[in-house]
């Protein structure tokens, strides 16, 4: 029973494999950027590319002259048959920057997000909030632009927060808010930047239990942006909740070796420079 079971797992893992395949970097265009910038060294001389690397080759070529940006869009097409959800998403950015965003353009983009492709379900999300005003556009806008937020894609996740803290096409929810928010604050990491409208949230319990010391600690994380903030709920703390929300902050920047002007010991110069 116990190897019948492995045997399961292992097929289950088989099969699996083509799925994954078919998508290169459709949830990370930091890395395929990054791997765009060292194309060149990347293939080797008199060798066949593989699929990522024709996917790279077609997106170069895209940003030369028009005899290259016909061979760009060959090797997309020849992609996305294959089904390379990628070379889909890009074929309908293709014919946008040639301002021929049509039916064919659309199909491109709706199959991208079919696949799973986190970015394209945002951007048909976007299509359809930037057509006519309808209950019927707005609720097609939310169904994927919820998809590419539970796909991971934290331009999404940040949508989502802020629709269901203003009732943007959905019914309002704090709560949900707040849980929207805080997947976005796990997945971007380092990278989080949404202070304000967190620390707006801990100030005001919207969706969650006030919590001053946390909103002093995101208001001191917007850097020079947030000393108003600061400013305002100072009077309602103590000093030393004050304190324990500075430590918060110089704790998380060091963690995540991010720092704000301030904590470095600068200040805002009439300039508009740090010293």
């Amino acid at each position: 029973m116990k190897y019948f079971k492995f045997i399961l797992f292992f097929i289950a893992i088989i099969c699996s494999l083509p799925a994954f395949s078919r998508t290169i970097y459709y949830n990370n265009e930091d890395l395929m950027n990054d791997q765009l910038k060292n194309f060149e060294s990347e293939v080797q001389p008199n060798t066949e590319p593989d699929e990522k690397h024709l996917y790279l080759l077609a997106l170069r070529y895209a940003s030369k002259n028009e005899e290259y940006k016909n061979k760009s869009r060959i090797i997309l097409e020849k992609l996305s048959k294959s089904g390379l959800s990628d070379a889909k998403r890009s074929l309908y950015i293709f014919r946008k920057e040639l301002k021929i965003v049509d039916e064919k353009a659309e199909e491109y983009l709706l199959e991208s997000a079919q696949d799973g492709n986190a970015i394209a379900q945002k951007e048909i999300a976007y299509l359809y909030s930037n057509k006519k005003d309808s209950l019927d556009n707005k609720t097609k806008y939310n169904f994927w632009m919820e998809k590419a937020a539970n796909s991971g894609n934290t331009d999404a996740m940040r949508e989502m927060a802020v629709n269901y803290f203003t009732g943007d096409g959905v019914k309002r929810d704090d709560s949900m808010g707040v849980l929207w928010l805080k997947r976005l604050y796990d997945k971007a990491g380092r990278h989080f930047d949404d202070w304000d409208l967190l620390g707006a949230v801990y100030e005001t319990g919207r969706g969650t239990p006030i919590d001053l010391v946390k909103a002093y600690m995101c208001y001191d994380l917007e850097g020079t942006a947030g000393i108003e903030e600061k400013a305002r709920i100072a009077p309602k703390m103590t000093a030393e909740q004050r304190a324990e929300g500075l430590r918060l902050s110089h704790e998380w920047q060091e963690k995540n070796h991010v720092y704000t002007m301030q904590s470095l010991g600068l200040s805002r110069q009439k300039d508009g420079s740090y010293r």
